[in-house]
């Protein structure tokens, strides 16, 4: 059998997708896996045939930087599907020319991987989509926090003219804002437990929840936490949102009097432009984070359901500051579960209240206990086995 894997050439994204393809590997599946070429030294190992992919957002950044810049005029939500389009414009034809006399089984992706839906449509195989956060349904859409913008705003134009002419061409789907990001695949893997998704129970046998999916990943060294018998709290705002230098005053301000060992991933944040790290703080920019959560007492987090998960898996409570609709999804549900408590406004975050925060998770039992609980549930799952055991199943069929 042979399995194609397309991916938007970010952690986030190919982070969740290596045991799986490990495992899958193991059961004697072959498997293409698409990316940037910075990822070839993570995927190699996994057994998979690494393809090299370009990038149109690594070569036009201006676009990224120019959503960002106008939420207040629609910006992120025309932004982002006119980047996701022309990324998947700019390798499409590399995986089908790879593809085409090497014909997979499947070809799987998540919602930004757009190069896979086209791909299997052309191909007429399999189309699987993963969902390490949620998938939509009736109670819930991701298109909806992306169709705040005008029709006639230029990148939303350009996104619907970039779709058609792929429909022209490729003879996939019309790849609209909702099909993007609401549309489904033939079969749906979920890397969530279903507690944490809101009215899971109204999706159909066609989506399987087998939890995170934690496996080796040894790209960032190993870490221990210091030999002092001290709680650790780990702080981490997400590749895409670390980049938020007022925080990390707070932060230090929070925890400089704490009796804990403090680890902060910076990202892309330059440690030599902090100022005043307390004593009882390490940070770093790339880190592994599997490693560090692992020994984790307390963890801050964006609430990315990635490192939700992954906290939940080690049995972490949470302190969630999220950045986006979907990540307050989250973050109340963490709230609501008794995995933890939340900022919803991160501007409104002080010291003071970070603290209480922290103190607050160590002390209280119940936040312990409950997150031990779900942990217990996520591992019962399966994970990356169960994924593969599903995924092979459905293809056998």
């Amino acid at each position: 059998m042979h399995i194609a894997f397309v991916s938007l050439g970010a952690f986030g994204h190919i982070n969740p997708t290596l045991a799986l393809v490990t495992e899958l590997v193991k059961k004697g599946v072959r498997v293409t896996y698409f990316t940037t070429e910075a990822f070839r030294t993570i995927i190699e190992p996994t057994g998979a045939k690494f393809v090299a992919v370009p990038s149109w957002m690594a070569e036009n950044d201006k676009h990224n930087e120019a959503g960002e810049k106008k939420e207040d005029d629609g910006g992120v939500a025309a932004a982002v599907p006119f980047l996701f389009l022309n990324e998947a414009g700019a390798y499409i034809d590399t995986v089908l020319d790879t593809l085409k006399n090497d014909k997979p089984d499947a070809v799987v992706h998540d919602f930004a991987g757009i190069a896979g839906t086209i791909a299997a449509d052309n191909l007429k195989v399999a189309n699987v989509m993963l969902y390490t956060s949620y998938p939509s349904n009736d109670s819930y859409s991701v298109a909806a926090g992306f169709e705040n913008c005008p029709p006639d705003h230029p990148l939303r134009k350009a996104a619907a003219q970039l779709a058609q002419t792929y429909a022209e061409k490729y003879g996939c789907r019309l790849l609209t804002v909702k099909e993007i990001f609401d549309g489904h695949g033939d079969f749906n893997l979920v890397m969530m437990q279903k507690k944490l998704v809101p009215n899971y129970e109204t999706f159909d046998d066609s989506f399987v929840f087998t939890g995170v999916q934690i496996g080796k990943r040894t790209a960032f060294g190993r870490w221990k936490a210091p030999d002092n018998g001290k709680p650790l709290l780990y702080s981490s705002l997400g590749t895409a949102f670390n980049n938020w230098p007022e925080y990390y005053p707070i932060l230090f301000d929070a925890v400089r009097d704490l009796d804990i060992n403090v680890f902060a991933a910076l990202g892309s944040i330059d440690p030599a432009s902090l100022k005043d790290i307390p004593a009882n703080v390490e940070v770093g920019q790339m880190v592994p984070q599997l490693d560090i959560l692992s020994q984790a007492s307390v963890f801050i987090t964006h609430a990315g359901m990635g490192g939700t998960g992954e906290a939940i898996y080690y049995g972490v409570p949470m302190i969630a500051i999220p950045q986006m609709e979907e990540q307050a999804i989250t973050a109340r549900q963490i709230e609501k579960l008794g995995l933890g408590c939340a900022f919803p406004d991160k501007n409104a975050i002080t010291s003071e209240g970070l603290k209480a925060a922290i103190f607050k998770l160590l002390i209280e039992p119940s936040y312990k206990e409950t997150a031990h609980a779900f942990s217990e549930d996520m591992r019962s799952l399966g994970g990356a086995k169960a994924s593969a055991e599903a995924l092979l199943a459905y293809l056998k069929q």
